[in-house]
């Protein structure tokens, strides 16, 4: 009986809390790195991958039922041609190259489910409200997105049940943009950006970590979810609320658009989108969130 879950993008924000569940409950790990190292940690092996030369270690599929695939450059940084060809490299490099190794097992070998991550960056900016089925945006981040999700659908041909989950903002004390917002909040300067109107939707990283999990077991679940908090936020609201949770005066003047595109370029689209997401369709099929609520999954993390 096969009784491992196998990770990429173990090291990341997302990544590390659903390692740190899976070891409370004591399953088996393996994580595909590009630099592994013998574990410390009772249950979880490292296996060596290099998706730009197209290596996998072979022993890192044994005996796996699960595969929850998080690899990818992150999006938050200044977008240069060089830049543009990591974040998409590093989702479709890395998809194929599972996709060919998964291939080469026997059926009764192979995984039987593969969870992907995905991103909100999928939909248009606007006030209309966002479900599965509204269309994608145009540029760049949008056709990162499609591509990111078409090759995980890839695994359904050869039998894996396949999840995508469109992350929203993740909120967590050590990572993330909350953790880069964080330090200024706490010195009292925190202040929304652009119009602070646009809508921001949340999760908070335990119920991401979560949802992962109930998607991987649930085996009626297969398709794409948005996942993200059941209430979406302005970013004026967010910053408000971020403030309060601080402890901290809330009066600094809004962060100009232009002064973010001056210093993020053409990055700044993101910071600046306005995406008010639906969370109808997970919780239809089940899953029931921990922290619904922004104040309360503020208070959670931060105190």
């Amino acid at each position: 009986m096969k009784a491992a879950y196998l990770i990429t993008g173990g090291t990341g924000l997302v990544g590390q809390r659903i390692i740190q569940k899976l070891v409370a409950r004591g399953e088996r790990v393996h994580i595909l790195t590009r630099r592994p190292a013998s574990s410390s940690i009772s249950g979880v092996t490292f296996y060596r991958w290099n998706p730009d030369e197209g290596t996998m270690d072979a022993e890192a599929l044994k005996d796996v039922h699960t595969v929850i695939h998080l690899a990818g450059a992150p999006v938050a940084q200044r977008w240069t041609p060089s830049s543009k060809r990591a974040i998409l490299d590093s989702r479709t490099k890395t998809s194929a190259l599972l996709h060919s190794h998964i291939a080469q097992l026997n059926e009764k070998d192979r995984p039987e489910v593969c969870i992907g991550a995905s991103a909100i960056g999928i939909y248009p900016s606007g006030n209309e409200e966002l479900t599965e089925t509204s269309p994608a945006a145009t540029g760049f981040l949008s056709d990162v997105v499609q591509q990111w999700e078409s090759g995980v659908e890839t695994f359904e041909s050869m039998g894996l049940r396949t999840v995508r989950l469109r992350i929203g903002l993740v909120l967590a004390e050590d990572g993330g943009m909350l953790g880069k917002l964080l330090p200024i909040f706490r010195l009292g300067l925190g202040s929304a950006v652009g119009s602070g109107k646009q809508w921001q939707s949340w999760i908070h990283i335990e119920d991401l970590a979560d949802m992962f999990l109930w998607a991987a077991e649930e085996k009626t679940v297969s398709g794409i979810f948005n996942a993200v908090a059941p209430h979406p936020v302005t970013n004026y609201a967010l910053s408000k609320s971020l403030a309060h949770a601080c402890k901290r005066p809330f009066w600094a003047p809004a962060v100009p658009a232009w002064a973010l595109r001056l210093v993020f370029g053409e990055m700044a689209s993101v910071v600046l989108a306005s995406q008010k997401v639906r969370a109808e369709r997970v919780v239809a099929a089940g899953f029931a969130f921990s922290h619904p609520a922004l104040d309360d999954a503020l208070r959670d993390i931060l105190h």
